[in-house]
């Protein structure tokens, strides 16, 4: 929930360990019709497989508009873009996972996406502040269980948009956002068997099998634009 003691530092870093530069086209705009969100003509990789070189794990639908394929865990890394995002190495364990950036990194600078697909059944959160969405997932190794987006700021989408996995739902909050002290997300997901989404897991209950799940999609997201980097280098 806290940005801890990391976190200027954190700020400071522009991706991963090798971090990936941004592609130079801004991410589609969710649009809505009804309750359903829609997006633009592909601009992703869908096809790429994960940084292990395992085929990622079906969780149709992936959004079309999405930055990045889906990860071996069958997620789709949750920021865009990568070179606003720490280091895996200053990433932190709370309830969730805290990662994020400066407060240039925040608004529309850094966007949140669906990690899978299903419907966004929550906004607000006590002290995650009022626009954090939590997705409850429909498809995919984790359907059933809820996921929080916590410090968001604003929302995208409405209640009850159903979205897929790659589609923009929020961006990070810029200042204090709930319980916080700078611009970032912390994401996480409710224990297996939650029937409610404001039963939040206890510090460390669920927080490592939602960092392997971010750490698998971070390495699908870098591959993807490094194969595409490469192929236009080719072409060119």
């Amino acid at each position: 929930m806290f940005a801890l003691g990391g976190q200027t530092a954190l700020a400071a870093s522009t991706g991963g360990a090798a971090p990936a530069p941004t592609p130079s086209t801004p991410l589609p705009a969710a649009t809505t019709t009804g309750s359903t969100a829609t997006g633009s003509t592909a601009t992703g990789i869908a096809g790429a497989t994960g940084g292990t070189g395992e085929p990622t794990i079906p969780s149709a639908p992936v959004f079309a508009g999405s930055p990045y394929p889906m990860g071996p865990s069958g997620w789709v890394f949750p920021l865009y873009p990568l070179s606003h995002v720490a280091a895996t190495s200053w990433w932190s364990l709370d309830e969730g996972v805290d990662l994020g950036g400066n407060s240039n990194q925040c608004g529309s600078h850094l966007r949140e996406l669906a990690v899978a697909s299903g419907t966004i059944v929550q906004e607000g959160i006590e002290g995650f502040g009022s626009w954090a969405p939590v997705l409850l997932v429909e498809s995919g190794p984790d359907e059933g269980r809820y996921i929080y987006y916590g410090h968001a700021s604003p929302d995208l989408v409405p209640v009850g948009t159903h979205v897929s996995a790659g589609q923009p739902i929020a961006d990070v909050g810029c200042g204090e956002v709930g319980i916080s002290s700078a611009p970032h997300l912390e994401i996480g997901m409710l224990p297996p068997g939650a029937s409610n989404p404001e039963d939040l897991p206890a510090v460390g209950e669920t927080s490592q099998s939602t960092l392997a799940n971010l750490k698998s999609a971070y390495r699908a997201a870098q591959l993807a634009y490094r194969t595409a980097r490469s192929a236009h280098k080719r072409a060119g």
